[in-house]
């Protein structure tokens, strides 16, 4: 026997410590907390799960997984993935063959605390769907977190976030603002119960080493490079990882489109030829979702800024002819909702374009909505959008950090 560890028995206080402290420091070593967790999509969300979870040790975990209320647990072995310049460790599991509408608890490692996802419904005719959207996420985790806990109020089925995420620039530097804003997460989009929101992310100029481009930079826009634009983006996530644009499909009733505003792809070329062709095989797709960061009709910025216009000049034709109906654009950190737009004027059955980035940021002066002939509503104001999905229709509406309604769409009732 080791004799540092020999308590002297004729000290049964000192003993009766030694007990306690080592039973204590047991369970608290064998049911460690992930340090970070997200759940997103690679695949179909009616019958997918992508599992994260963030450790400090290098080895391979399990993932426990069963039913939600079944006490047949199965297990998940994770493939292990490095965290962008930090000696922490993704742990991933990517769970397929699941039934839709279904919750599912997970417990991670050996941690004993259990927590539980929800799949997306096999027909929004019969429910309806909920997503909390907007971008722009975190100048400060405090700012992240008080929109995140008004988010988590409503129970969306998931939520989205257009770029902007945690403001590290690509900056090894920075890769702290990347665990706070995991903190964030973790803190704030899972319910008390253990219920987790999932997450899409979308890429925006705060998630690269350089904001934009120049039209006549030569860059060769492969997986490498935009590993080295965006090490963090391209690291953490699973959706749409490369190339940084994507459309995920729900079933056969919902295509969501994120795409990549001249971020570490450019609009010009093989992203717009993708993205024509990914709209003209989606034609029978009752709900197309489109987010992007950079607006066509900003709120803030400049209406004839280079980026905006290769948006309207690039993706707007293709959206409107498309018959998609709503657009969530970020980037300008306030609110805003468009009047329908088609041939870049206001038509009652064009494209209405939702936004501008405000999350969890500090907020700017927007443009005069009666000086704009866009734009509907405007304000300066932290918020989100909370849109549902019911058959072929929608409604959405918009939230502020203080859990005001501040907007509507289609319009409210007003009250008597």
């Amino acid at each position: 026997m080791n004799k540092q560890f020999l308590i002297p028995m004729k000290n049964p206080a000192a003993l009766f410590c030694f007990l306690a402290v080592f039973c204590v420091a047991q369970p608290l070593f064998a049911q460690e907390e992930p340090l970070g967790i997200l759940l997103t999509w690679k695949e179909d969300p009616l019958t997918t799960m992508v599992i994260d979870w963030h450790t400090e040790s290098s080895d391979p975990e399990v993932l426990h997984v069963s039913e939600k209320g079944n006490e047949n647990w199965w297990e998940e072995p994770s493939r292990t993935l490095p965290f962008p310049h930090s000696d922490r460790t993704i742990q991933r599991v990517e769970l397929v063959g699941l039934r839709p509408g279904t919750s599912y608890s997970i417990r991670f490692g050996e941690s004993a605390r259990t927590y539980y996802f929800t799949t997306m419904p096999a027909d929004i005719a019969r429910e309806s769907l909920r997503i909390a959207i907007g971008g722009d996420s975190m100048h400060a985790q405090e700012l992240m977190e008080k929109t995140n806990r008004q988010v988590a109020g409503y129970d969306p089925h998931f939520a989205v976030i257009g770029g902007d995420l945690a403001y590290a620039n690509g900056d090894p530097k920075n890769v702290n603002r990347w665990y706070a804003w995991f903190d964030a997460v973790k803190n704030t989009l899972i319910h008390e119960d253990g219920k987790i929101i999932p997450l899409l992310l979308g890429i925006g100029n705060h998630e690269v080493r350089k904001a934009v481009f120049a039209p006549d930079e030569e860059i060769d826009f492969n997986d490498v490079n935009r590993e080295k634009m965006a090490p963090f983006y391209y690291g953490l996530f699973a959706f749409p990882s490369q190339p940084g644009y994507g459309v995920l499909d729900f079933g056969s009733y919902l295509s969501f489109f994120l795409l990549d505003s001249d971020h570490s792809n450019p609009i010009v070329g093989k992203q717009t030829e993708w993205l024509k062709r990914e709209l003209a095989i989606r034609k029978e797709v009752s709900q197309l979702l489109t987010l992007y960061h950079v607006p066509a009709y900003p709120s803030v910025r400049d209406f004839n800024g280079r980026t905006q216009r290769s948006v309207r000049e690039n993706w707007v034709p293709l959206l409107e002819e498309a018959g998609v109906k709503l657009v969530f654009e970020n980037h300008d950190h306030a609110y805003k909702r468009t009047y329908p737009i088609r041939n870049n004027r206001i038509d009652a059955g064009g494209v209405v374009y939702i936004g501008d980035g405000s999350w969890g940021t500090r907020t700017r002066e927007v443009h005069d909505p009666a000086a704009t002939w866009y734009l509907d509503t405007a304000l300066s104001a932290q918020a989100f959008t909370l849109l549902t999905l019911q058959g072929s229709s929608y409604s959405l509406i918009s939230v502020d950090a203080e859990g005001n309604i501040i907007d509507s769409y289609p319009r409210l009732p007003s009250k008597k």
